[in-house]
């Protein structure tokens, strides 16, 4: 029982809406995170995302700190970045957010890295809403790894998000049916002093240094 007030504290205080106010060193923090868990792919030996989706993708999703936990009713929660690709280049960040809720027994906190390849512009168009459901509103599916991914699979023809989990130093895919996904409009009003997503990922915004880094480390993810 004291787990499960410990993590419905923890959902709560993370949540959108929440009563204290998210700051631009908050913000920062989000981004450097999602730096350190794409540098980590670069240097990883395992499932790494295969080298044409990043080719070819329309942006990448970086949750850095997915909390998931429960205690018979259990829950996952994280905040992070989305950068959109488009011409060879990379835009952005804009802040999102991704939450799950889940029924079963279980016990225990983790905290788990998320990386979402979007594939379509479609999808992307997605992330300009307010909030849209995996599975429902957007097709998701544990993405493939290896040097190439040549498997017809819907998402390639038809667009959607193929996601890639990191948890004890290991890469893999993860499914996130039924997970929600939204804009976080209060760390894009304190980071960029205008909560309009579309604003910030299609280049309508200076790129900051630290946002410089982050898109540096994505690039040396592709040969």
């Amino acid at each position: 029982m004291r787990l499960l007030v410990i993590f419905l504290l923890m959902f709560m205080a993370a949540a959108p809406g929440a009563a204290s106010a998210q700051t631009k060193e908050e913000a920062e923090r989000i981004i450097d995170k999602s730096r350190i868990v794409v540098e980590a792919m670069v240097t990883s030996s395992d499932r790494v995302v295969p080298e044409d989706l990043l080719r070819d993708c329309a942006g990448l999703a970086i949750i850095p700190e997915m909390i998931k936990g429960g205690f018979i009713v259990g829950g996952s929660y994280g905040k992070g970045v989305l950068l959109a690709h488009k011409d060879g280049k990379w835009t952005g960040p804009a802040f999102i957010y991704l939450g799950a809720g889940s029924l079963g027994f279980q016990i225990g906190v983790e905290m788990v890295e998320l990386i979402l390849v979007v594939i379509g512009e479609q999808t992307m168009d997605s992330f300009l809403k307010a909030s849209f459901k995996l599975g429902g509103d957007v097709a998701v599916a544990a993405g493939p790894y290896g040097a190439q991914a040549t498997a017809a699979t819907d998402i390639l023809l038809k667009g959607g998000i193929f996601s890639y989990s990191r948890a004890k130093g290991l890469f893999a895919g993860v499914s996130l049916e039924g997970a929600g996904m939204g804009t976080e409009s209060e760390l894009n009003r304190a980071y960029y002093d205008l909560e309009s997503a579309k604003s910030i990922l299609y280049g309508e915004v200076p790129t900051t240094p630290v946002a410089q880094r982050l898109i540096d480390a994505i690039v040396k993810l592709k040969p």
